[in-house]
């Protein structure tokens, strides 16, 4: 990984074995590598920083980072999700509200799992696998993997990305669910964590395989690059299925009002 690299949402990544200093000042970010030139990042344009290693000088610029409600994710060099640091007092938002007034109702509850449902099946219909109920499809998504990966032998690339794949949707799913108004430690923040974990667990999955499709050789620098691609991605794919979701409960919601 490049010691800092910038993408269209702003996301800064920090490798802690590449960078000598990261410090605030002119509401910017500004990070110095060891062996380039300084780079220079607005404080308006940044979404998020993922910060790789133990960074010998920058920790409090990161903090006063999070107090701006910017998240901040702290890995281990194998990219292990080791903390994040947000801001303790979310915005309310949307989500949230309609979370908070509708969950407790079993009529919300049943919705909520049959919309749940629908995200499984219309994963698997993007991936061409339209038959069956759930089982049957994330078995035969399992076997298109082991036939796919065991005849172009690229089973330990596969597992290496899925495990990062992994560890990304654990650090983007925190910074969503502070920034929809969803502090860590609720009941209902935790049940959606994991229903959403579970999900694109299955998202990365299907995204690895076809990425994987699109080439003959798979070479180092594909691979580095699918880093960055794939970081954008299963954001993205959260966004999406939060206004989804944000939607599907405003929706129930006034069909309750009377």
């Amino acid at each position: 990984m490049n010691d800092y690299s910038i993408n269209e949402y702003q996301s800064v990544m920090l490798d802690a074995h590449k960078v000598s200093r990261v410090w605030l000042d002119d509401n910017s970010l500004r990070i110095k590598p060891t062996y380039t030139h300084e780079v220079r990042v607005p404080v308006c344009r940044l979404l998020r920083v993922h910060c790789y290693g133990e960074l010998q000088d920058g920790f409090c610029a990161l903090l006063k980072l999070a107090e701006q409600h910017i998240p901040v994710t702290f890995f281990d060099h194998q990219g292990h999700v080791r903390a994040q640091l947000y801001h303790p007092c979310p915005n309310t938002k949307p989500l949230a509200l309609w979370l908070e007034h509708c969950f407790c109702e079993e009529a919300c509850q049943c919705q909520y799992q049959q919309w749940l449902e629908n995200q499984h099946y219309a994963l698997f219909a993007h991936l061409h696998i339209t038959h069956g109920c759930l089982k049957i499809r994330h078995q035969h998504l399992q076997q298109q993997l082991v036939a796919y990966l065991n005849h172009r032998h690229l089973d330990s690339l596969f597992s290496t990305l899925y495990q990062q794949g992994k560890r990304l949707v654990m650090s983007h799913l925190g910074e969503l669910l502070m920034a929809y108004g969803l502090p860590a430690g609720t009941t209902i923040r935790n049940k959606l964590f994991l229903d959403l974990q579970d999900l694109m667990e299955y998202w990365t999955q299907g995204h690895i395989l076809q990425w994987l499709q699109r080439f003959g050789d798979i070479t180092p620098e594909l691979t580095q690059q699918f880093y960055g691609h794939q970081n954008m991605a299963i954001a993205r794919h959260l966004q999406t299925v939060l206004v989804q979701l944000q939607k599907m409960l405003e929706a129930y919601a006034l069909e309750q009002i009377p």
